[in-house]
């Protein structure tokens, strides 16, 4: 799928959910559908399943997003008649990025060996929201191959103060010095 196709979706609902005022209930329902589509794998590949017609996807959508914001609701069914069921989840990925932009936050992904205290989140915040001038959403992800330490991802930007990487440049190091 390219990304530029979900852009322009996500773009397309963003500038209407600007005008209309409904930023956040336009994300929230789109996020409600895509966790609800992207459920189980089953449902997954049956949507994408080239035997099951568009009519029978589209009643599907129907009944169960009904209640959505209306906008919502409309882009789930275009998708549906365009076959692009499968952009949901990358379009969503734009909104977020559109209206985050839009209110002044950035997501950070701060991925840790272990969970974070509340304490570790303040100090995390604290410590990059004056480099980026946003207010900071972070995102948690516990890897436990990290050994310590953290990694803090903004945007493009990466921050790696992981044990690992430490590690890893010290053994570089010791490798380029000849011991004589």
């Amino acid at each position: 799928m390219n990304i530029s196709v979900a852009r322009r979706y996500a773009k397309a609902l963003f500038e209407v959910a600007l005008e209309k005022e409904q930023l956040t209930e336009i994300e929230n329902d789109l996020t409600v559908a895509n966790d609800i589509l992207s459920s189980t794998s089953e449902l997954t590949a049956w949507l994408n399943h080239p035997a099951v017609e568009q009519d029978v996807k589209k009643d599907l959508f129907a009944k169960s997003f009904e209640s959505s914001n209306p906008y919502v609701f409309n882009l789930l069914l275009l998708l549906v008649e365009r076959g692009r069921e499968d952009t949901l989840n990358l379009i969503l990925t734009e909104y977020k990025a559109l209206a985050n932009h839009q209110r002044g936050v950035a997501e950070a992904v701060v991925t840790s060996a272990f969970p974070l205290s509340e304490d570790d989140k303040k100090q995390i915040v604290n410590t990059f929201e004056p480099k980026i001038g946003k207010t900071l959403s972070i995102k948690e992800v516990v890897n436990s191959d990290l050994l310590g330490g953290i990694i803090v991802q903004i945007g493009d930007r990466l921050y790696d103060g992981s044990l690992k990487s430490k590690l890893t440049r010290f053994q570089k190091d010791l490798q380029g010095k000849q011991v004589g």
